[in-house]
């Protein structure tokens, strides 16, 4: 009955989007009225409407026949793909428009409730659309044409991907009727994204659309990657008007793994047993500031940061010790030497060489990168935010030690004087120290500013390369 039902109503549906219309002759002089081009059905007309060439009445003319006319779709696949996009918060896209994706664009310009972000290049729109990702945890999407423009792509996305931050990238495709033949611009996208991707398909018939929307959607939140979507252009531009949108509260849901019980009560008795517990802070706990700082303040031990993570907490605070690692401060590489226990959470920490062969807690939402670079003696599988809140909740109070913090406190001190004297270093050529603590004192608190690699981040170890000879 079910099915006969749905028969039922598509019918309907199919039928109310055609319209006919009817063709009426003058029996006198041949004159035909058009219903279509007259905008008005001939039995609408007044009773004393006659023939405007010869004058005939109504009642002179007879039906030529009627014309079925389909009335064009309100929506197409490219606005129910971008409707989904919107209904799971999706409000921004970054990337260059062409032929290939112009429905896309004009899906988008046609929802109030989304913005195209103009990019100079492809390469561009996908660092952008990982940066969304990285800050606000939400996803980000990009598009691009086919052929170069998907290509130009990749380097931007194998950022997202190495980074694990969820993005979605749509690039258009050549029409499908022309795939297969060496077509302009056609290139084997699904092929070309597979290896760096957690999700590559391409949407082949209108009924998919909203389906694999929501795939790489869920596939680009559960594997924190890259998800892709191949879009041809004659597909995005198909009819879709009996195609609904999933509700994301039904159909999108984010993972929250609960860490072992069993490996929390044991990490609490390690931490309990400590003198100089040290905490590594990485990415994993960057929305956890209050919980991190509650766990350090409990248990007495210095936080040092990856350098992703940098500005977690405010390095002036008696527990910061700044980054760990090439870029890091001495007196963070001093601490963790000296500690009798390493806690890292939310990092994997590549730099072997800095960590001391000491008792290991390591909490990461990713078992893989538990224990990958060095091994632990606890491995916690959960998010480093909820991780550090249960182990407040189960460690016992310890007193700091006096010798271990008053080292960095020493070296702390050093080093902010050394910031201080390079702010007020206005030598020529201009000083990397001057420059960034400039920078500081004039940006907004909240502003966003991106630097490339290379050796402008190793200011310490640079300086001597800009100290200006004195003459004699």
């Amino acid at each position: 009955m079910a099915k006969l039902k749905r028969a039922i109503l598509f019918d309907e549906f199919m039928k109310s989007m055609q319209v006919s219309y009817s063709q009426w002759r003058c029996t006198v002089c041949g004159y035909v009225y058009d219903e279509e081009k007259e905008g008005v059905k001939f039995e609408d007309l007044p009773n004393d409407w006659v023939c405007p060439v010869c004058g005939a009445p109504k009642s002179a003319f007879e039906l030529i026949g009627k014309i079925e006319r389909k009335v064009p779709s309100r929506y197409t696949v490219a606005d129910k793909v971008i409707e989904q996009l919107v209904a799971v918060g999706v409000k921004y896209i970054y990337g260059i428009p062409g032929d290939s994706n112009l429905p896309l664009i004009e899906a988008i310009r046609k929802n109030n409730a989304m913005k195209f972000i103009l990019t100079r290049h492809e390469e561009t729109a996908a660092f952008m659309a990982s940066a969304h990702a990285k800050i606000t945890d939400e996803l980000g999407v990009c598009l691009s044409i086919a052929g170069p423009g998907t290509t130009n792509l990749i380097t931007g996305l194998m950022d997202a991907a190495t980074d694990g931050a969820p993005v979605l990238a749509l690039t258009g495709q050549i029409a499908q009727v022309y795939l297969g033949s060496e077509a302009f611009q056609e290139i084997d996208q699904i092929e070309l994204y597979r290896p760096f991707t957690v999700f590559s398909e391409t949407i082949a018939k209108a009924p998919q659309a909203i389906v694999l929307t929501t795939l790489a959607i869920k596939n680009a939140y559960w594997k924190m990657g890259v998800a892709h979507l191949s879009t041809p252009t004659d597909v995005l531009a198909e009819q879709a008007e009996m195609i609904e949108t999933w509700p994301p509260e039904k159909r999108i849901f984010r993972q929250n793994l609960i860490p072992d019980e069993e490996q929390i009560k044991k990490a609490a008795e390690l931490i309990d047993k400590s003198r100089r517990p040290v905490i590594l802070a990485g990415w994993g706990i960057r929305r956890g500031s209050k919980e991190l700082l509650e766990f350090a303040e409990k248990i007495s031990a210095p936080i040092a940061t990856t350098s992703r993570a940098k500005g977690m907490i405010n390095e002036r605070h008696d527990l910061a010790l700044g980054v760990l690692g090439s870029l890091g401060t001495k007196h963070a590489k001093e601490a963790v030497k000296n500690a009798d226990l390493m806690i890292i959470l939310g990092s994997a920490f590549r730099h072997r060489n800095l960590v001391p062969y000491v008792p290991i807690i390591q909490v990461d939402i990713n078992s893989v990168r538990i224990g990958r670079n060095f091994p632990v003696d606890i491995g916690i599988v959960g998010d480093a935010k909820f991780v550090a809140k249960l182990l407040t909740e189960k460690v016992s109070k310890k007193e700091p030690d006096k010798e271990f913090f008053g080292k960095i406190k020493e070296m702390r001190k050093d080093y902010f004087k050394e910031i201080e004297e390079d702010s007020k270093d206005m030598s020529i050529p201009i000083s990397p120290g001057f420059l960034v603590q400039t920078i500081k004192r004039h940006a907004k608190r909240d502003s966003l500013i991106c630097v490339d690699v290379g050796d402008h981040t190793l200011i310490g170890s640079t300086k001597s390369m800009y100290v200006k000879e004195k003459k004699p």
